[in-house]
C-alpha cells in the first residue's frame, strides 16, 4: 500500500463513520439543534455612483436560526473514542511527526465533516472526496486556495467590476453591491458587529498558499499599490479570509481594520485606468519594496520612509498642515542627502522639477509647489499655522488649500514609484539629478532611465 493510499483509506472510514453516526442520531432524534437569534442586515436604499456608495439606508431584522453547534461538539467527544479515530491519528503522527500537530489537525478534519452532515443532510459523497483531498494536500503540505473578500473604503470603482488576473492569483476590483451589505450574524458572542458604515468598494483575492497570514500579506500588498496607482486614502474596513484548507483554522477569519483611519481622499478607477491598472499591478508585484506592507520588524531606507510619509499625509488627522509637512518630509527623505544643511527648499524644489520636467510636467509649477509646501512644513513643525493672508495667497495661486495639498502628494507618490523602479542608490540618484542640469549626456540619461516609468503614472 503506498504512503499516500494508508492516510487515505483510513480517513475514508472514519468519513463514513462521522456519516453513519450523524444522520443515525438525527433520525432517531438524540440530537437536535438550538435556536440561535440572529440580527440581519435589510437594505432600504442604494446608489453607487461616481461618489461611491451615494446613498445607503438599512434597517435590521431578528430571526431565529438552527444552530449545530453544541450538538457537533458533543459527536466530535464520542467520535474520538472509536478505534477508527484512534488508527486516523496515528497514522496522522507518523505523517506529520508531532503528535500535537496530527491531534490539531485530526480535530479539524472530523469537526468539519460533523458540521457539513449535519448542516447539509444530502451532503454528497463528491463533496467528501473534495474536503479528504484537501486534508491530504494539508498533511503533504501542497498549495491550497487560499483568500479575502476586502471591503474598501477611499476608492470608487466606476467599471462595475475590474479582473486583474495574474498567473494563478484572483484579483477581482468591483463596485459594492446590495448583496455585500444584506449580513447576518449571531446576537450574542464574539461575532457581534461594530457600527456598519458601507464600503466604498470591494476587492476579492484567492491565490495558491499555504497559511493565513499569506492572506493577510496580499491584503496590505494590494492596499499599498492601490494607493500608490491614484492619490486615495485607500484602507481596508474588514476582511473575511476563506481556504481549501481543512487544516488551517485561522484562515476563515475576519479581520477589522484595528486603528482609526480616515479615507479623507478618494480616488476613482474609471474605464480608461483599467489597461494601465492592469500592467501597474503586474509591475508592482514584482518590484514592491515588501517594506511596505509585511508586519514586523522592516527595512527603513529611504523610499520605506517615504512610503510610509505618504501614507500619514493621505490618513492621519485631518489638519491640512500636518498633512503637507508629512508629504514634504516624505519628498525631503528621496531628495534631500542626510549631510546637506544649505539650501533645502532650493536644493529639494529644482531636484522635483528636475525629474518632473522629463516626466511632461510644468517644472515651474511643480517647483512653485513644493516651495510653498516646504515653508508650510517649516511653519507646522515650529508649532504655528497658517495664517488667514497665507491661507489666501494658496488659495489664490492654486485653487484651495486641499487641491495644493493633493498636487503635493501626487509628486510625492510618483517620486515613491519613481524610486522603486530607479534601482539606484540614493547619493548616485541625486548626483544624477545634479549633474544633468549642466551636463547634456547626464540628461538623456536621466531621461532614458526615466522612459520605463512613464506609462504607469
Amino acid at each position: 500500500m503506498g504512503k499516500k493510499q494508508e492516510p487515505a483509506n483510513i480517513l475514508k472510514e472514519l468519513a463514513s463513520k462521522i456519516k453513519k453516526e450523524v444522520r443515525d442520531a438525527v433520525s432517531k432524534g438524540t440530537i437536535r439543534p438550538e435556536d440561535e437569534v440572529y440580527r440581519r442586515r435589510k437594505v432600504d436604499i442604494f446608489k453607487y455612483t461616481e461618489k461611491g456608495v451615494e446613498k445607503f439606508t438599512c434597517h435590521e431584522e431578528y430571526i431565529v436560526k438552527k444552530s449545530w453547534f453544541r450538538t457537533s461538539i458533543k459527536i466530535q467527544e464520542y467520535i474520538k473514542k472509536s478505534d477508527t479515530h484512534s488508527s486516523a491519528a496515528k497514522l496522522l503522527t507518523k505523517a506529520l511527526g508531532q503528535k500535537n500537530k496530527a491531534a490539531r489537525y485530526l480535530e479539524s478534519f472530523t469537526g468539519k465533516l460533523i458540521s457539513r452532515y449535519l448542516e447539509e443532510p444530502k451532503l454528497r459523497d463528491a463533496e467528501v472526496d473534495v474536503l479528504l483531498a484537501n486534508f491530504l494536500k494539508d498533511i503533504d503540505g501542497e498549495p491550497l486556495k487560499y483568500g479575502a473578500r476586502v471591503e474598501l473604503d477611499g476608492i470608487i470603482i466606476l467599471p462595475k467590476g475590474i479582473d486583474l488576473r495574474i498567473g494563478d492569483a484572483s484579483i477581482i476590483l468591483r463596485q459594492t453591491r446590495v448583496e455585500d451589505l444584506e449580513k447576518e450574524f449571531p446576537m450574542y458572542g464574539f461575532a457581534m458587529q461594530p457600527l456598519f458604515t458601507a464600503p466604498s468598494a470591494i476587492l476579492e483575492i484567492e491565490f495558491l498558499g499555504r497559511q493565513a497570514n499569506e492572506i493577510q500579506i496580499k491584503v496590505e500588498q494590494a492596499i499599498a499599490i492601490l494607493r500608490l496607482f491614484k492619490v486615495g486614502s485607500v484602507i481596508y474596513t474588514s476582511y473575511r479570509m476563506h481556504s481549501e484548507s481543512i487544516a488551517d483554522v485561522m484562515a476563515s477569519a475576519t479581520f477589522g481594520a484595528g486603528v482609526s483611519l480616515a479615507a479623507f481622499e478618494k480616488s476613482q478607477i474609471r474605464k480608461e485606468d483599467i489597461q494601465r491598472l492592469k500592467i501597474f499591478w503586474q509591475r508592482m508585484m514584482r518590484s514592491l519594496p515588501s517594506s511596505f506592507y509585511e508586519y514586523g520588524e522592516t527595512k527603513l531606507d529611504h523610499i520605506t520612509i517615504a512610503y510610509k510619509r505618504y501614507c500619514d499625509g493621505l490618513l492621519q488627522n485631518g489638519v491640512l498642515e500636518r498633512r503637507i509637512a508629512n508629504a514634504v518630509m516624505g519628498l525631503e527623505s528621496l531628495f534631500l542627502k542626510g549631510g546637506e544643511m544649505q539650501e533645502l527648499i532650493y536644493r529639494l524644489s529644482i531636484r522635483i522639477a528636475k525629474i518632473f520636467v522629463l516626466l511632461g510636467y510644468d517644472s515651474y509649477k511643480v517647483k512653485d509647489i513644493v516651495g510653498d509646501a516646504y515653508k508650510v512644513r517649516s511653519l507646522f513643525v515650529h508649532g504655528a499655522h497658517l495664517s488667514y493672508k497665507q491661507k489666501r495667497k494658496l488659495n489664490r495661486e492654486y485653487g484651495d488649500i486641499r487641491s495644493f495639498l493633493l498636487s503635493l502628494l501626487d509628486y510625492l507618490r510618483i517620486s515613491i514609484i519613481v524610486l522603486i523602479f530607479m534601482k539606484k542608490e540614493k547619493e548616485e540618484f541625486l548626483d544624477l539629478i545634479d549633474d544633468s542640469l549642466v551636463d547634456h549626456d547626464k540628461d538623456t540619461q536621466l531621461a532614458n532611465l526615466l522612459t520605463s516609468v512613464k506609462s504607469l503614472i
